[in-house]
């Protein structure tokens, strides 16, 4: 990246050719891109919520099946996250309204909430940024 942001590009770069009608592959394709479609998904906890949390109550049984779901998410690229048939990940959307209105508390406005299943009743709250999926919450209990 230039150090003076507002550089022009040298004009043989970002022009387009009458003949050609395409991006020169210098402009069209980035070296700096990642690609975290096929990188598998990371959790933080920077935004956990402590009152919410629930981990305390779990019973061993449940804190076993808890730790499997959050390994079977730490083995899934992030392209195949959000398909329960190819990662086996029961994950859907959650609304900012209810029950789920405190999960939100600490996120941006647009920020698209998750809940996963883990058990029968058990849940993990998060949103994912390219492979990193933030946990907000682990509940024992559903909402």
């Amino acid at each position: 990246m230039p150090e003076n942001l507002n550089q022009k590009l040298p004009s043989e770069i970002a022009e387009f050719t009458k003949e050609q009608k395409i991006l020169s592959p210098t402009v069209a394709i980035s070296n700096t891109l990642e690609d975290y479609e096929n990188k598998r998904v990371v959790f933080s906890f920077e935004i956990y919520n402590k009152n919410q949390c629930e981990i305390s109550k779990l019973t061993s049984t449940e804190a076993k099946k808890l730790t499997k779901e959050l390994k079977k998410i730490s083995n899934t690229l992030k392209k195949h996250f959000r398909n329960q048939s190819t990662s086996g990940i029961a994950c859907k959307p959650v609304g900012k309204s209810g029950n789920y209105e405190v999960l939100f508390a600490e996120v941006q406005n647009d920020t698209e909430m998750l809940e996963i299943d883990y058990s029968g009743t058990g849940r993990v709250f998060g949103h994912i940024v390219n492979n990193i999926f933030n946990i907000v919450a682990i509940c024992k209990i559903h909402r």
